[in-house]
């Protein structure tokens, strides 16, 4: 009988864990909107699963002490001591899981919510001590049991109000007629390499393999451009392109969940914790789903709205515009051997040193370079006033081959890399019109090394090689040039959300007012600042999203 005295003991502290744990949930989900019958009903969902699987994990971890101490809940009824001490876990895990996730939201969620999530620390922190206290005061403990359960219902209430005070974030109403077509406008290329930073470039530049962007350099404005925290690719590239924070623009992931009896919309942000995500969702009544467009409009469409003709190439589906070039398939790209020769003899040696990376070495260069030979196609036969380009050729090689000081064949795959990012931007320039073009180049993140224990344990084991990861909050960079640019300047403090805003200024081109990025003043020449005005409207609605 003590067993079930443990587990019935255990089964309510996980039914509180749940209840404590789901407006932490609820605060990750700006764009829920349920009615109140569905959410009732998810809410008994989720604290019936937590009962079960946290409930069984605290006796577990119950039966493990009581191997040394077996008379534990052997007396009738409600054990104090038990009871008090598995508040204490219930406690160290709510702490635990809230400054986790307000640690990992820092760009993903609105202040407000991120507030919440701070409060729910300091309530885990002050719940932990409370009853930390009584588990630990001695005899008599009559008054144990009802402080302790005035304490649970205390720090329910601490977390649920916040939630409850937060209002629903619905996206903007769209917009009833276009904005007002740009008078002359430069042509435009903007040009995004995936995980390209300065510690990449500028030492190429230096080199010398990147001839074109280096005679460019000093004429356009360039600066480090702080990326997301937490990194996330579907987050950052969305904020380049909409100058909106995720808490805005709504994408805050690649993976979004499905919880059609909660409500038609997916979900994106899960509670992170001790447990593998995303089955801390209840009873496995999910499924996974395509990422929704982001609830405020891309760079691409505010420029068609401006009655501009738009090329797309390699962006996330479904990007619409004049013309797209959707990412390139490595089945579809020609073969290899069609490549370049120099290029192919002068990256043989590593490929054959490091035969574990060639295939996918031989599959980055080939659709790197299908992607460019169908968009001069599409350039040729159908010419626009803007193209938007991205490139993952970067972001696929350098965790193959950022090696340590000392491997010239490793490097030089990397140089030929951003030779081919070079040679195909000057054509791009070129082709849309040289000297008169609005050119922006730009990585949402870059890429740094691991830790200094991770490669310690590469050295014990033996390995030279260590990977590079964007995970560890690598800076970006932005570059500017072009008429309405100014010279030879650096910019400080940007941000990746500022990119648009400044581009549409440039282009002479309203912003939104729920833009989170600036105008940054340092790439704008002064007389021109000086005589163009800031124009606002309020919001750039994306026109593919429902409400």
């Amino acid at each position: 009988m003590r067993h079930l005295r443990r587990l019935g003991h255990c089964l309510a502290a996980g039914a509180l864990a749940g209840a404590a744990l789901l407006p932490l949930q609820l605060l990750l989900w700006p764009e829920l909107n349920a009615p109140a019958g569905r959410l009732l009903l998810f809410a008994a969902a989720w604290v019936s699963w937590a009962t079960v699987w946290l409930g069984f994990a605290f006796f577990l971890l119950l039966e493990l002490v009581a191997l040394g101490a077996p008379f534990l809940a052997t007396q009738p009824g409600i054990s104090v001591g038990v009871w008090c001490w598995l508040l204490v876990s219930v406690g160290f895990l709510l702490t635990a899981v809230a400054w986790l996730n307000y640690r990992n939201t820092k760009d993903l969620l609105a202040v407000t919510r991120r507030g919440a999530l701070e409060q729910a620390v300091a309530a885990g922190a002050l719940f932990t001590l409370v009853v930390l206290a009584l588990a630990l005061a001695r005899r008599p403990r009559r008054r144990a049991l009802p402080l302790s359960m005035a304490a649970c219902v205390l720090l329910l209430a601490w977390l649920w109000a916040p939630w409850l005070r937060s209002p629903v974030e619905h996206p903007p109403a769209a917009m009833t007629g276009n904005v007002a077509p740009v008078s002359h406008p430069p042509p435009i290329l903007m040009v995004v390499w995936e995980a390209a930073d300065l510690g990449v470039l500028l030492p190429a530049l230096e080199r010398g393999d990147m001839p074109f962007l280096k005679e460019r350099w000093g004429r356009g404005s360039w600066g480090q451009l702080r990326t997301l925290r937490p990194y996330a690719r579907a987050a950052a590239l969305t904020t380049l392109v909409t100058g909106c924070l995720p808490s805005e623009h709504g994408t805050a992931g690649r993976r979004v969940y499905r919880l059609t009896w909660l409500q038609p919309e997916p979900l994106s942000l899960l509670l992170e914790g001790p447990w593998p995500t995303p089955h801390q969702l209840p009873w496995r009544l999910w499924e996974r789903a395509a990422a929704p467009p982001p609830r405020r409009a891309t760079l691409w469409q505010i420029l068609q709205s401006a009655g501009l003709r738009v090329g797309l190439v390699g962006w996330y589906a479904p990007a619409r515009a004049t013309w797209v070039v959707p990412r390139v398939l490595a089945a579809e790209a020609s073969p290899y051997e069609t490549l370049d020769s120099s290029l192919r003899t002068a990256i043989a040696p590593a490929l054959e040193g490091s035969r574990e990376f060639a295939g996918l070495t031989r599959e980055a260069f080939a659709v790197a370079t299908e992607e460019f030979a169908r968009t001069r196609v599409r350039l040729r036969d159908e010419p626009v006033d803007a193209l938007l380009v991205v490139s993952d050729l970067l972001g696929r090689l350098r965790p193959l081959w950022t090696a340590p000081a000392g491997d010239p064949a490793a490097a030089e795959v990397l140089r030929q890399a951003l030779g081919l990012l070079d040679d195909q931007l000057a054509t791009l320039w070129q082709a849309l019109g040289g000297e008169n073009v609005m050119l922006v180049v730009a990585s949402p993140y870059g890429m740094t090394a691991p830790g200094s224990w991770t490669r310690l344990r590469h050295a014990l084991r033996g390995s030279r090689r260590w990977q590079v990861t964007p995970s560890a909050r690598a800076d970006g960079f932005v570059f500017f040039a072009g008429p309405a640019v100014t010279r030879g300047a650096r910019t400080s403090g940007a941000r990746v959300a500022d990119v648009t805003p400044t581009l549409l200024y440039m282009v002479d081109l309203p912003l939104a007012q729920d833009m989170s990025g600036k105008v940054l003043l340092e790439a704008i020449p002064e007389e021109l600042a000086a005589s163009r005005p800031l124009r606002l409207i309020p919001s750039y609605p994306n026109p593919n999203r429902s409400r």
